[in-house]
């Protein structure tokens, strides 16, 4: 009860709320008026509902893929799950923000609405990650690019690996900056749309062909593998940041993002044993496909059971624009945390159950390799045990 009394603290009502069958050039405006790091506080309401929120950046990506003009805000918005305010709990927030991908979640309280920011959520839980090591969280799978290549190398190599960021390194491959994909927005593909939007002429001079170099941020805010993820979460707050960098000597190490500590907390509070969470963008998968891949993932989770011991199986599944014989390009990351390791895998299919199964087929070799591994060291430290 305390607990809920206390996330209640962190509810606002700083938000605007649009109508969803308004067109997308109608709500760009909204964006100059709201803060910096609360720019996606945009509810969209239709037939006297709130149905979801719309992001900072599906809001630009629509205003460069369609007609702005004559696009309603219905087609980008993301549907959303609302807690009620009574049953408030940190795992329940953290899984709204796992499951949703969006900075903030949606309360429902008495006839109104409210929303709980990320940065807020997290400064409240900071305090639980004292004793837990940046180590145990960052994904060891940092993507890079070379500081020199192009902003269009970027966007495919963030599309190839289903992220939204990488770090920027130079000659030496020390980190020199980071590029995200609303960095490329903002700062190439936006300007040259900004006359479909009324705004301006807008500028032409820059295109995909220009240098990461130009548009990535710096200084990058780093960290050590040993410091604190709660050092971490002032690190992002202070610097109004989403991730920080891990390396060593300027060598990029890992890195964590806001996703990674909240992924945690689901871990942490889910039950003994293991756990499945399946997480959807851009498509719709009903409830009995939901169930079939749910038991698949399950099934394979029970089957690495006495090796894994206690885990958490994160699943992402997005769908891309392509088609291929009437079955969509699907875009599935995994991430698997457990006793024994940490595990990330990407891979792509033409539908959602072969790009499942493709992606859990390289995600068991890399369990069976660090079995394999660990099985190894044992034998050795056996071999010396009997022999010295």
């Amino acid at each position: 009860m305390e607990e809920t009394q206390k996330l209640k603290s962190l509810i606002t009502e700083d938000y605007e709320v649009v109508d969803a069958n308004e067109s997308i050039s109608k709500i760009v405006p909204l964006l100059e008026k709201l803060e910096p790091d609360r720019a996606s506080a945009i509810l969209v309401e239709e037939n006297g509902n709130i149905i979801g929120v719309i992001r900072e950046k599906d809001l630009m990506r629509g205003c460069l893929m369609v007609n702005p003009h004559e696009t309603k805000i219905k087609n980008f918005t993301i549907r959303t799950g609302i807690l009620d305010i009574n049953e408030l709990s940190i795992e329940r927030v953290a899984r709204r923000f796992v499951e949703d991908s969006t900075p903030f979640v949606l309360v429902h309280m008495d006839g109104r609405y409210g929303a709980i920011f990320v940065s807020d959520f997290l400064q409240f839980v900071r305090s639980e990650f004292e004793g837990v090591k940046a180590r145990e969280i960052m994904n060891p799978e940092v993507i890079t690019i070379n500081e020199y290549e192009t902003a269009a190398k970027a966007l495919a190599t963030m599309r190839n690996h289903g992220i939204d960021r990488l770090v920027v390194v130079d000659d030496s491959h020390c980190v020199a900056g980071i590029i995200t994909g609303k960095d490329v927005i903002d700062r190439v593909i936006s300007p040259r749309g900004e006359a479909r939007l009324g705004s301006g002429s807008g500028e032409t001079n820059r295109s995909l062909s220009i240098m990461v170099q130009s548009i990535m941020s710096y200084p990058v805010v780093t960290a050590h593998r040993n410091d604190s993820v709660a050092r971490i979460i002032e690190l992002m707050t202070e610097n109004r940041i989403s991730s920080i960098v891990i390396a060593k000597d300027g060598i990029p190490e890992g890195i964590v993002i806001k996703k990674d500590i909240l992924e945690n907390i689901v871990k942490k509070k889910a039950p003994a044993g293991y756990n499945v969470q399946l997480i959807t963008k851009d498509i719709t998968i009903d409830d009995f496909d939901r169930k079939a891949i749910v038991e698949d993932l399950e099934k394979f989770m029970r089957k690495l059971r006495d090796f894994l011991g206690e885990s958490v199986l994160f699943v992402y599944i997005k769908r891309h624009k392509e088609n291929f014989r009437g079955l969509p390009l699907i875009h599935v990351r995994i991430k698997l945390s457990s006793e024994n390791g940490t595990f990330f895998v990407t891979g792509e299919s033409w539908g959602v159950e072969f790009a499942l199964h493709a992606t859990l087929k390289k995600l068991e070799r890399s369990v069976l390799q660090q079995k394999e591994f660990l099985l190894d060291q044992r034998m050795v430290k056996k071999f010396y045990e009997e022999i010295f």
